[in-house]
């Protein structure tokens, strides 16, 4: 398969590995912290009040997400690319997860500690998770 096409399916594989575990954990999270009944997820205001409540191992779940997704999508994207620059496709799933991660942050108001917490969970389990990945690539490659 040609190296750039190989690249981006790593990247998207990734991306998608990392998404469906951050959805999973997250899916757990809700379960073992449900919101209030009757919250209406339309009102930004609602949602404001409800994050800056949110029991901190709920939000501690939610980072578990982010590490764990991040982590994993990160070495998927490695362990598959093309022998050249695996760790730039590793790291750019996990540029990808923080800008999706700024996004969440900036949508919907979280605590200070969340935002710093959630800042060093993408950059480092990116970067490991790259890491790992290309350590766990065939020697024949």
């Amino acid at each position: 398969m040609h190296h750039i096409i190989r690249n981006v399916l790593s990247i998207f594989a990734g991306t998608f590995v990392a998404i469906v575990l951050i959805g999973l954990v997250q899916a757990l999270a809700h379960s073992l912290y449900p919101p209030p009944p009757g919250t209406d997820f339309t009102d930004p205001q609602v949602l404001a009040e409800l994050m800056m409540k949110a029991p901190v191992g709920a939000l501690l779940l939610v980072l578990l997400s982010y590490a764990g997704g991040t982590f994993v999508g990160s070495a998927v994207a490695a362990r598959l690319s093309h022998h050249e620059g695996p760790l730039r496709q590793g790291l750019f799933v996990g540029v990808l997860m923080l800008i999706a991660g700024v996004m969440n942050l900036k949508a919907i108001p979280h605590p200070l500690w969340f935002w710093i917490a959630c800042m060093g969970v993408f950059i480092w389990t990116g970067w490991f998770g790259a890491q790992t990945g290309c350590a766990l690539r065939p020697k024949s490659e």
